[in-house]
């Protein structure tokens, strides 16, 4: 370019700048434009620039014109009308381009806003040019990634004048003004930001994205390779959506991502924070057994089916104007029931003596807790314009809440890593008590008496030279005792087998009674006896029971009846013993000092048995024992029903 031309273009930007801007700012200093050439690299607004200040909505030239505008300058940030009371703030400035060839440069915004809008002043009217601004439309802003920019388009060998509008500041405070940079100095800028500020939130959230991977993975395998505990799939869950969280929101060298366009750090967080926080309370919920509390199980589902809704209308984000609107919602009724549901959990999970572990997630849940107080009551008050002006100065508070998850988590893994320990120590002591009673069984399982008897009764049979009673009688003995010594080793025995100890059990004391013992075997032909398992010795010791305690004292004898079902339902198995004997009460004036003793002994080691069978299989075996009575109020005998939950 000649030097005539530079000298014309530089004529023309003055005439215009005294000429048009005096129209209208009457008594101000003149400004004179800002000249775009190959040595610009980053020029502020201060000093080169008018703003003004309106509460109304302005949107033309002729409008804007009779405001009152005053040179920005370092002072007028300072300025108290700034603080509280601006909606919208004006700034016009001119540029003058040198250059060959058209460019772009970016219009860098101080602070985030609800929305800030660019416009060309051209043909006696403005022209926008774009739009940024949390308040705005996904698809209007000009960076689809940053709203803290617009790009601001210099024609070639041209006097422009533009026009920037911020409106409703989220801090309603503007702690730096907007400056022009070109793509180079950005990237720059962002590059030494991450090489001299290894501290930065951008590098955290890099550091925080690693570490919920990370326990992401450890849940996976403690869920999978142990016992699939619900916690760590919940756990699992929550974290894998905070590594997604806290990724797309790192910028790392990548100046724009641009094949996301609608991704901004705030869609991101109202996104990923629902069902962060389902999985989240989830998790809380099945490691504190919330559900044993009615109203705080309650308040739970509540929450879950509102954060559900909330996911639903999350797509109004990418169309909606006033999306400041959604903004409000989410924090009124979506952030601040989850702090009311820490606050009740913390509550809820105060150290308790019988449950250490506890101890770790209360610390977890009140610095979570402390956390979001900081942050969402504020942000609550400042919706509701009750926001004190000094917390407007403070930068990133998000990175509080962070750091409270993380510390949070850490707690929670240590809770469950000591509960897991707990457990493991309980399944000790379980297998520890299941290897003494087998030892009682072996020792006990046989009522010494019964034993006494046989042989006495095999004895007799040989005196009598009754040979073939004799060896009947033996075989089935050796029979029974071969069985129960073969059963006591094992967790479990399938049904017919059980039934087969039973049968030879009632046959020995049937032919020792002489026929005064009756007894009456019923079973569904619904009831797969070759594949339902049961506890060994679980039913024997009842019908021992009935024999010597409901049947030895009648000089008629007596029956018992033994019925076996399936309740498909509730995958239950029901075995009743029911005897017409003397009944408990009248045995307890009658019974001997042995009789007495082996139904303590046999009562109670069955009972203890069923209670670890319980715990170990999840299962829900209960013994119901009932006195029968007939219309006179006279004993006449003892109902057993055993139910066996079927897993």
């Amino acid at each position: 370019m000649g030097i005539k031309n530079k000298f014309l273009i530089t004529l023309i930007a003055f005439v215009y700048t005294i000429i048009g801007n005096s129209l209208y700012l009457m008594g101000q200093p003149v400004i004179k434009p800002i000249t775009i050439n190959d040595e610009t690299k980053k020029t502020g607004l201060v000093n080169n620039s008018y703003y003004a200040i309106s509460k109304n909505n302005n949107k033309t030239i002729n409008q804007l014109k009779k405001l009152k505008w005053y040179m920005l300058d370092s002072a007028s940030q300072k300025t108290d009308g700034f603080a509280d009371t601006v909606r919208q703030f004006w700034i016009n400035f001119n540029t003058v381009s040198t250059l060959e060839k058209d460019t772009t440069l970016i219009l860098k915004l101080g602070g985030k806003n609800e929305e800030t809008s660019l416009y060309e002043y051209k043909n006696k009217e403005l022209v926008l040019l774009g739009r940024t601004g949390f308040g705005s439309r996904i698809t209007d802003l000009s960076v689809k990634s940053d709203y803290w920019r617009v790009y601001l388009p210099i024609k070639k060998q041209r006097t422009q004048h533009f026009y920037l509008l911020i409106s409703k500041y989220q801090y309603n405070i503007i702690y730096q003004w907007p400056y022009l940079e070109t793509f180079d100095t950005a990237y720059k800028e962002k590059v030494d930001e991450l090489i001299t500020s290894p501290a930065s939130f951008k590098n955290l959230k890099l550091w925080v994205a690693g570490f919920y991977f990370a326990v992401f993975i450890y849940c996976c395998l403690k869920y999978f390779l142990q016992r699939r505990v619900k916690s760590y799939l919940y756990c699992a869950l929550a974290s894998i959506w905070l590594f997604l969280r806290y990724s797309l929101q790192v910028d790392a060298l990548v100046f724009e991502v641009n094949w996301l366009p609608w991704l901004n750090n705030d869609f991101i967080f109202l996104l990923s924070f629902i069902p962060q926080s389902i999985f989240y309370i989830l998790f809380l919920s099945e490691f504190l057994q919330v559900r044993q509390n009615r109203f705080l199980n309650l308040f739970v589902k509540i929450c879950l089916v509102q954060w559900l809704l909330m996911l639903i209308i999350m797509p109004v984000h990418f169309v909606w104007p006033e999306q400041s609107i959604i903004t409000k919602i989410f924090w009124k009724y979506n952030v601040l029931p989850f702090l009311i549901l820490l606050l009740l959990l913390s509550y809820y999970t105060r150290p308790k003596p019988n449950r250490g572990y506890l101890k770790f997630a209360f610390i977890g849940l009140v610095t979570l807790s402390a956390a979001f107080i900081f942050v969402v009551v504020p942000k609550w008050l400042y919706f509701n314009s009750y926001l004190p002006h000094w917390y407007y100065h403070l930068n990133n508070q998000y990175d509080l809440i962070t750091l409270a998850f993380v510390v949070d988590t850490i707690l929670f893994l240590t809770a469950l890593a000591y509960k897991d320990r707990l457990d493991e120590l309980e399944r000790i002591n379980l297998k520890i008590k299941n290897a003494e009673n087998e030892h009682k069984i072996l020792r006990l399982q046989m009522n010494p008496h019964f034993i006494f008897n046989c042989l006495n009764s095999i004895n007799l049979y040989i005196e009598q030279n009754n040979s073939v009673l004799a060896s009947n009688y033996l075989s089935k003995f050796s029979q029974l005792m071969r069985l129960s010594l073969a059963h006591s080793r094992k967790e479990k025995i399938i049904l017919s087998e059980e039934i087969k100890t039973i049968k030879l059990y009632l046959e020995m004391e049937t032919m020792r009674f002489k026929g005064k013992l009756k007894y009456t075997f019923e079973m569904e032909d619904t009831v797969d006896v070759d594949f339902i398992e049961i506890p060994p010795m679980l039913i024997q010791p009842y019908i021992e029971n009935a024999v010597w305690h409901g049947l030895m004292h009648k000089k008629e004898g007596g029956e018992i009846l033994i019925n076996i079902s399936q309740n498909f339902a509730k995958q239950t198995l029901l075995i009743t013993i029911r005897d017409n004997g003397i009944g408990r009460a009248k045995a307890a004036e009658l019974n001997s000092k042995a009789a007495e003793k082996e139904k303590s002994y046999g009562t109670l080691i069955t009972g203890e048995r069923i209670a670890n069978f319980n715990k170990e299989f999840n299962t829900d075996t209960q013994i119901h024992t009932e006195d029968l009575y007939n219309d006179e109020n006279q004993a006449i005998g003892t109902l057993v029903l055993i139910s066996i939950h079927l897993t």
